[in-house]
């Protein structure tokens, strides 16, 4: 039902527009010629652009439901379930990629701070 509501609260954007439209179509007599030697001719096209824009998401969305692609792959697991990892053993990677290092990390108490930068605020000595 959520996801019912929030198609229908994406297409509040589309009927908006829809109405400018509708609207200008009826000031400009009913034809793209009257609407442009009124002025509203780029109004027109812009506003049929940005509806067309809103109206992707809900058109993918409504395409999605009814190819049933709507669900995510393990999307229904529960929180206690064990996620399957296709035999991934992270223990094993990490030793591989330390086996291939060049230099082993240094030691916490080697680390060597750096010199402090000269500077700070006013004006710069040269």
């Amino acid at each position: 039902m959520r996801a019912f509501i929030g198609w229908l609260l994406a297409l509040i954007p589309v009927a908006y527009i829809g109405f400018f439209l509708w609207h200008f179509m009826g000031v400009g007599g009913g034809s793209m010629e009257g609407i442009v030697g009124i002025g509203l001719g780029p109004t027109v096209l812009g506003l049929a652009i940005v509806g067309l824009l809103f109206l992707i998401g809900p058109l993918v969305r409504m395409i999605r439901v009814a190819s049933g692609s709507n669900r995510v792959p393990g999307a229904n697991l529960d929180i206690g379930d064990d996620l399957p990892t296709e035999g991934f053993d992270a223990d094993a990677a990490f030793a591989s990629y330390m086996s291939r290092r060049e230099t082993p990390p240094p030691a916490g108490s080697d680390l060597e701070r750096p010199a402090p930068r000269p500077g700070g605020f006013g004006r710069k000595g040269v």
